[in-house]
């Protein structure tokens, strides 16, 4: 329990559309990662890694803003997809599946309109699809998540309080009742796997000064979204996937992404809350549905 996360080294590398960091774990068929808010390379890595030891090579960028990926390469969503295509084209790599989680969920969406030859399929978790605003940032939040300070007291308290603090994460992005909650925070600790990641995953948001112009270029953008248009035009396999128990992305997103995406394939994890796809009690069958999903169609 506490294990720091190792992160295997990252590589600058510059293209047509700027440069942008990058690290490449596992063997296979590739499949092009894209972080969430906060994140990084790293978080891919973590997020991700269920698809590298399912024997696919998972290409792991930090999205512009984030850690070594200047914010210049990249401020849109659209533009991020473009960066993405130019790495891969340094990479001599032709095709790809795609997977997006919460703000990885334009640049998924993007990626796969603007590049239909080079995207086989792709699989987006509890994805932002449509207009989203976290709204004011309380004070308290700011000191104790958007500073490298609160940052490592919230991974020590992981460490020395686990109980407290991972009830509180759950309550921040679900809709569970206090009696589940307590639920979900006992299945939690007592699973050493799902304990693991939560304390793992927060390592992937530190430090926050090295992801500060990417996390507020993502809430910019994503507040100015309405609807990700286009989607219609799609045309490879999509599997969305998306917890009944999200209150950060909630489901709306899902489902506008599903009733626009010609042929696209919804799936429920079950009890999810935004974390569901890894620490529900349905974590593994979203997982092997996703995995499946891509040995299917890759």
């Amino acid at each position: 329990m506490g294990k720091l996360f190792k992160v295997p080294e990252s590589t600058v590398i510059d293209t047509d559309k700027g440069p942008v960091e990058y690290t490449v774990i596992g063997e296979g068929k590739p499949i092009l990662a894209y972080h969430g808010g906060g994140g990084g390379y790293d978080m891919s890595v973590l997020i991700y890694g269920i698809f590298a030891d399912a024997g696919f090579s998972v290409i792991c960028p930090s999205r512009p803003g984030y850690l070594k990926t200047p914010l210049s390469s990249g401020k849109t969503f659209a533009e991020q997809a473009e960066l993405s295509a130019a790495l891969l084209d340094e990479l001599g790599i032709d095709e790809v599946g795609v997977v997006g989680a919460s703000a990885g969920g334009p640049p998924t969406y993007e990626f796969s309109k603007r590049y239909p030859e080079r995207t086989k399929a792709f699989v987006v978790i509890d994805g932002v699809s449509r207009y989203y605003d976290q709204g004011e940032v309380s004070k308290l939040n700011e000191m104790l998540f958007l500073s490298d300070p609160g940052q490592r007291l919230q991974i020590w308290s992981l460490k020395v309080l686990p109980k407290a603090v991972i009830k509180k994460i759950l309550e921040e992005e679900s809709d569970l009742t206090p009696a589940e909650l307590k639920e979900r925070t006992e299945h939690i600790i007592d699973d050493p796997v799902k304990l693991d990641f939560i304390m793992k995953f927060y390592q992937t948001m530190y430090p926050y000064s090295d992801r500060k112009a990417g996390l507020w270029n993502d809430v910019e953008k994503l507040a100015a979204i309405d609807k990700i248009e286009g989607l219609d035009t799609i045309t490879c396999p999509a599997l969305v996937m998306h917890g009944n128990r999200d209150s950060d992305v909630v489901m709306a997103h899902a489902e506008y992404a599903v009733s626009h995406i010609p042929g696209a394939e919804f799936y429920l994890i079950k009890e999810g809350t935004h974390f569901g796809f890894w620490v529900s009690d349905y974590a593994e069958e979203a997982q092997q549905k996703a995995v499946g999903f891509f040995k299917d169609n890759l």
